[in-house]
């Protein structure tokens, strides 16, 4: 039984070894660390299974505080995370659908140009925003520096509300396990705005966490 169970170690350390000598590869693993390889072989089986099919996919690392956007198994381009937090971390599920992409404030059309209106562009996309997850996550991504202070003020007033609702049901209930899992990610600018042109609906996401969530 213990040596079934260490396969998936013994066949990440080899796939880790083999793709950091073609290329930049997995961040480091601490074969040491019992917690970071389990979750390292989780993120892996995850992987396989998705680079399996000819779509694109997301992976928030948040140990290499990267984030990856894949497809086949391959980089396609990644996006730095500047800070993050989270809460209940650990009962995040190994693999994630997005529930809807966010909303676009679309231009208002302009009379005169007629028909001949600009398409929506990633300037267009917004760089605040909520990515709910399924099962259980939802994922707040903000940028470094307010790019417009009134939305900035709308946005985290609506999530400061919708985490004082959430508090006043678990004193309430008791029910420390009603509040589900939460993510919270500062981005520059311009890579949020890429991160809201990228995803779409029912995408799917994987997340590595930390060995000490």
């Amino acid at each position: 039984m213990r040596i079934l169970s260490a396969v998936p170690i013994i066949l990440f350390l080899f796939l880790s070894s083999s793709w950091a000598a073609e290329s930049e590869g997995l961040p480091h693993v601490d074969p040491n660390d019992p917690a970071a390889l389990r979750e390292a072989v989780r993120l892996l089986d995850a992987e396989v299974q998705l680079a399996a099919r000819p779509r694109t996919y997301i992976v928030i690392d948040l140990v290499a505080q990267t984030i990856f956007i894949k497809g086949r198994g391959l980089e396609l381009h990644r996006l730095p995370i500047e800070r993050w937090t989270a809460s209940r971390l650990a009962d995040i599920a190994s693999s994630l659908r997005l529930q809807e992409r966010p909303p676009v404030t679309r231009r208002k059309l302009d009379p005169i140009v007629g028909a001949d209106q600009p398409p929506i562009s990633l300037e267009d996309m917004p760089s605040q925003y909520s990515l709910v997850l399924s099962p259980s996550l939802r994922v707040t991504v903000q940028p470094s520096v307010p790019y417009d202070l009134w939305q900035w003020l709308a946005f985290n007033g609506q999530e400061w509300w919708r985490w004082l609702k959430i508090q006043w049901l678990t004193l309430v209930s008791g029910d420390t396990a009603s509040s589900a899992p939460s993510l919270q990610l500062t981005l520059a600018h311009d890579d949020a705005q890429s991160l809201a042109w990228t995803v779409t609906d029912d995408m799917p996401f994987l997340i590595r966490r930390t060995s000490s969530p």
